[in-house]
């Protein structure tokens, strides 16, 4: 392992952790690191703010249920549309700092077209606030319910080879320090 790369993807302002791991690596005796980074996807409340788990209503975390993902979205997504609805309606959403508009185009829709015809729409002041926000809370409640039957499943087979298997077995039998408590 001490002669391989690591790589690591990291928003833009995670940079500085990297920048040091870079700064003393070979000092260490190690290689160091290539970071590549990914587009800054803002918190939920807003493009001034960064996603925190001690913040959570800046974030959805990987664990949140259905109820708690439409609470937030609802409550904090950070909106780019008018102030009223005359004024939305006549000018239409500010898509550069409206996050579900945001976190649809670089986290969750796949489909161009269908992400062309939300921008349109919504840019437009044809579609409201409440409507993106909807359809930000159905493809994330997708995206969770997917995501956490992988993990179920995941954690049931890290189970098995850690404990069940025959493999497992021997090594226990065998007081194989496993560094895990069971």
């Amino acid at each position: 392992m001490r002669d391989s790369r690591c790589v690591i993807p990291a928003a833009i302002d995670q940079d500085p952790y990297w920048r040091i791991q870079r700064d003393i690596a070979e000092k260490f005796g190690h290689k160091k690191t290539a970071a590549i980074h990914s587009k800054f996807i803002p918190a939920l409340t807003g493009p001034e703010g960064k996603m925190s788990s001690s913040k959570p209503e800046t974030a959805i975390m990987l664990d949140d249920g259905p109820e708690e993902v439409e609470e937030k979205i609802k409550k904090h997504a950070y909106s780019g549309g008018g102030d009223t609805l005359e004024e939305h309606r006549e000018q239409g959403a500010d898509l550069s700092v409206d996050t579900s508009f945001q976190w649809l185009r670089n986290l969750l829709l796949d489909d161009d077209e269908r992400m062309r015809e939300i921008a349109e729409k919504y840019s437009s002041g044809e579609m409201m606030t409440g409507e993106i926000k909807e359809i930000l809370i159905e493809e994330l409640n997708q995206f969770l319910e997917d995501h956490q039957g992988r993990k179920k499943n995941a954690d049931d087979l890290v189970e098995k080879m850690m404990y069940e298997g025959d493999l497992a077995q021997d090594m226990w039998n065998r007081n194989i320090d496993l560094r895990l408590e069971r």
